[in-house]
């Protein structure tokens, strides 16, 4: 059910991250890597609310989830860029398509890191 939940998530984080991606991208003319970091950015808000309290069911909160969170993000919007870029730019796949790849790998890394490290309730009890 978890799986199925997450899934759910990252459809609407994805709709809103990949909309404003191709919004800056076709409409804007900005560039790939620069319309990526927007959308995600945007979508990251929406990422902790919806993993806190519809995935993962966190009952606590503390100071020392936004950073694991922030920090999980970074690793697979990390891995994303680089994927983007290496399909995009050395393969010469059309940005839109890089996108939609380099977003899986995304997905299955952020899940990871969230499930372990950011809403795991065993670590933050330990850590507090």
């Amino acid at each position: 059910m978890q799986l199925i939940k997450y899934a759910l998530t990252g459809f609407i984080n994805t709709a809103v991250g990949y909309g404003v991606f191709w919004v800056l991208l076709t409409q804007f003319n900005i560039s790939a890597e620069y319309a990526n970091a927007a959308g995600y950015g945007i979508a990251l808000v929406f990422a902790f609310l919806l993993n806190k309290v519809f995935v993962f069911k966190s009952s606590t909160f503390h100071h020392g989830m936004v950073p694991r969170f922030i920090l999980a993000f970074l690793a697979a919007f990390l891995i994303n860029q680089i994927i983007l870029i290496v399909l995009h730019r050395v393969l010469d796949i059309r940005a839109e398509i890089a996108q939609l790849l380099a977003m899986g790998t995304y997905t299955v890394i952020f899940y990871v890191l969230n499930k372990q490290f950011v809403f795991n309730e065993k670590v933050t009890l330990e850590k507090h």
